[in-house]
C-alpha cells in the first residue's frame, strides 16, 4: 500500500484514522480469545468487555472497502478494478498464508500433522485452515466479485436502500429470531437467500451509503458515540446474561457470542455509529498538521501486513526463552498484551516494507543489465 500524498483534497483522512482504529481493535479481539472458555473470574468478565468494546474491527474494514469502492466506474475500468483490488489481495492471501504456514509448521510444529508438506497446505488454503482468521480475505474476495454489479446501482439510493433492507432481514433478523427461540426451520425456505444472507455485504453496502447519502448526518458526533457507547454496554450485558454469570451455578462449556458477534443488531448500530462518528472527524484530521497525516497513513498502509503476521506474536509463548515469564504475564492482560502486539507487529511491518522499497531497485538495475 503507497502512502497517499499529504494535505490531498481527495484523500478521507478519517478512512486512515478508522483503518487504524480498526486494525488495533483486532489485534485487541485476538488477545481476549479466552473468553470462550466462560469462567466466573474477573479475568473473564474483562475478555467479554474487550470483546464487546472492539467486536467492530472487521465490520469496519467491510464498510470502508464498500465506501471505496463501489464509485470505482468513475476512476478506473473493471480490469483495472480486478487488478488493484482482487488480484492484489488474493496474492496477500497466498503469500501470507504461506508464510504463516511456514512458520508455524517449523517453529510450532504441534499445531499441524505430520502431513505437513505442499499437499497439506493446499488443502488447508482451500478450507481457511491455515489460520483461521483470514476469513476476512476469503469473504472480502467475494465481494470484490460482487463489485462490479452492485456499482452500477451505486447512486440509485432507493435500490441500495432496498438491498440494506434486504439483507438486514435475512443477515439481522433472522439470526436474531432464531437467538430468541424461533426454530430456523421456519425461514429456510421463506428467507432462505443466500446472497441477502452475508453480513459481510451488509456492512459493505453500509459504508457506501453513510458516505453517498447521508455523510451530512455525521455532525451529531456526540449522538453517535453515545450510541455507540449504548450498544457496547448493551452487547456486554447480553454476553454475561447468556453465559450464566450472574447465576450461581456452572457457566456452559462453550462461550455463546451472539450479541458480541457482527451479525447482531446491536453490533451493526454500533458499527455504523462508530463509522459515523469517525466521519465527522474529516474535516478536524483534514487541518490537522502534516506529520498526524504521514503518521496515520503509514499506520494505515500497514493494516494489511500487522492482520496478516500478528497472529504470530499473539501465539507466540517464548518458551525455553529469558521473556517467557514476561509473555506469561502479558497473557493476563488482554488490552496491555493487544496494544505490545500491535505496536511490534506495526513496527516489523514498516520496517519490511522500507527494505523492500530499498532492495527492489537493486534487484530492477541488476536484472536490467543482466538483459
Amino acid at each position: 500500500m503507497s502512502i497517499p500524498p499529504v494535505k490531498s483534497p481527495h484523500h478521507l483522512y478519517f478512512a486512515d484514522l478508522l483503518n487504524v482504529i480498526a486494525c488495533v481493535a483486532v489485534v485487541l479481539l485476538h488477545t481476549s480469545l479466552s473468553v470462550f472458555l466462560p469462567r466466573h473470574t474477573l479475568g473473564w468478565v474483562e475478555n467479554v468487555a474487550v470483546q464487546s468494546a472492539f467486536i467492530f474491527a472487521v465490520p469496519i474494514f467491510f464498510m470502508l472497502s464498500g465506501m471505496n469502492l463501489l464509485n470505482y466506474r468513475s476512476k478506473y475500468s473493471t480490469a483495472i478494478f480486478f487488478k488493484k483490488r482482487f488480484v492484489r489481495t488474493g496474492r496477500a492471501l497466498i503469500l501470507g498464508s504461506m508464510v504463516t504456514y511456514a512458520i508455524i509448521g517449523f517453529f510450532l510444529g504441534t499445531q499441524y500433522t505430520s502431513d505437513f508438506g505442499v499437499v497439506d497446505f493446499v488443502k488447508r488454503f482451500l478450507t481457511n485452515q491455515v489460520v483461521d482468521i483470514y476469513w476476512f480475505f476469503y469473504v472480502i474476495l467475494y465481494l470484490y466479485l460482487l463489485t462490479p454489479l452492485l456499482s452500477t446501482i451505486a447512486h440509485k439510493r432507493r435500490l441500495i436502500e432496498y438491498l440494506i433492507v434486504l439483507t438486514s432481514v435475512a443477515a439481522v433478523g433472522v439470526p436474531f429470531l432464531v437467538h430468541l427461540g424461533v426454530p430456523d426451520r421456519y425461514f429456510a425456505q421463506l428467507i432462505g437467500w443466500p446472497f441477502f444472507a452475508s453480513i459481510a455485504l451488509l456492512y459493505f453496502l453500509l459504508g457506501w451509503y453513510a458516505k453517498e447519502f447521508v455523510s451530512h448526518l455525521s455532525r451529531y458526533r456526540w449522538l453517535w458515540i453515545a450510541a455507540f457507547i449504548c450498544c457496547v454496554a448493551g452487547m456486554f450485558a447480553g454476553e454475561l446474561a447468556d453465559n450464566g454469570w450472574w447465576t450461581a451455578g456452572a457457566m456452559p462449556p462453550h462461550y455463546d457470542n451472539y450479541w458480541a458477534g457482527i451479525s447482531s443488531p446491536l453490533c451493526v448500530i454500533a458499527v455504523f455509529s462508530l463509522f459515523m462518528a469517525g466521519m465527522s472527524c474529516e474535516n478536524s484530521l483534514r487541518n490537522a498538521p502534516t506529520g498526524i497525516h504521514s503518521l496515520l497513513a503509514r499506520l494505515s498502509s500497514a493494516s494489511l501486513g500487522i492482520y496478516l503476521f500478528h497472529i504470530l506474536l499473539v501465539n507466540f509463548q517464548g518458551s525455553g526463552l529469558p521473556i517467557q515469564p514476561m509473555i506469561a504475564a502479558f497473557a493476563r492482560f488482554p488490552i496491555t498484551k493487544g496494544i505490545a502486539v500491535y505496536l511490534a507487529t506495526a513496527a516489523a511491518v514498516i520496517v519490511g516494507k522500507m527494505l523492500i522499497a530499498e532492495v527492489n531497485p537493486l534487484f530492477s538495475r541488476f536484472f536490467s543489465r543482466r538483459h
